[in-house]
């Protein structure tokens, strides 16, 4: 065997070896088996719930999500989501998380939705202040009040921003998306709101204007006072003068003059010399 065929078959022989090296490799990387990601059994929704909806089994069920898609603060215990107060309207599918639900609260389902520090104040619309009826229960507004001065001249300012509708006369939920013409619409105030809105009502007729649900834009907001009251002039009592007494003396015009003789008393009538 010369030099040549002795170099061509120590090449195949190497060419071989790594070949089967190669392929090896390969076989090895694509047969191993890729780990399952962690799961976590969380709540979600089988069907659409509206707002102020009490969550009972039929509205919930268990699904396996993997840890990494699972959101932040989503409820994984069943017991704990029954009876909890949809905040918010939910939809089928969707991972129930706590920011969405409330714990039932005593009294009426509308009370419970109040956030804390919060109050419910209802004031009277008509089709014109109620934006002719595109209000739903989750807008948010801002409040307008017009009013008069002693000039005779009318001014418009914004009492109140950004405040969220909880609910338009007694709906409180927004199932039907379409325009309905209201009477009353009931805003989530603080008690510092509250009075403004109050006086601002006292002194003009009020207007709502609907906002962007994207709109978190600050708006100046005028400063209402409340009127100061007028004290009452205060009535000075006097004190009666003591009554003063008058004495008049009246100078009888005839004296009398008694005579006595023995046992014997007479009266004798003499006129006053002047």
């Amino acid at each position: 065997m010369n030099s040549k065929t002795t170099l061509f078959v120590l090449l195949s022989l190497i060419f071989g070896v790594a070949a089967v090296y190669l392929a090896q490799s390969w076989l090895t990387k694509n047969n191993q088996t890729v780990a399952p990601p962690q799961s976590t059994q969380v709540i979600t929704m089988a069907t659409n719930v509206a707002m102020g909806t009490i969550l009972e089994g039929k509205h919930l069920t268990q699904t396996l999500f993997p840890d990494d898609l699972i959101p932040a603060n989503a409820v994984t215990d069943f017991e704990f989501a029954l009876g909890m107060l949809a905040k918010q309207r939910l939809y089928q599918g969707e991972v129930l998380r706590d920011e969405r639900i409330i714990k039932k609260g005593e009294g009426s389902t509308l009370a419970s939705l109040i956030s804390p520090n919060k109050r419910a104040i209802t004031i009277r619309v008509n089709d014109v202040v109620g934006v002719a009826g595109f209000l739903l229960p989750g807008n948010r507004v801002d409040v307008l009040s017009l009013y008069k001065k002693a000039n005779k001249k009318f001014y418009t300012e914004i009492v109140l921003a950004n405040i969220k509708i909880l609910a338009i006369d007694q709906r409180a939920s927004n199932d039907e998306n379409k325009p309905t013409v209201v009477r009353a619409v009931t805003l989530e105030v603080n008690l510092k709101q509250a009075e403004t809105l109050m006086v601002a009502k006292g002194r003009g007729s009020l207007q709502l204007a609907l906002r962007n649900p994207n709109d978190q834009l600050p708006v100046i907001v005028a400063k209402v006072k409340t009127p100061t009251p007028i004290p009452l002039p205060q009535l000075l009592t006097k004190t009666a003068p003591e009554p003063k007494i008058v004495v008049r003396y009246v100078s009888p015009k005839k004296s009398k003059v008694y005579l006595i003789k023995g046992i014997n008393e007479q009266e004798v009538k003499m006129p006053l010399a002047n």
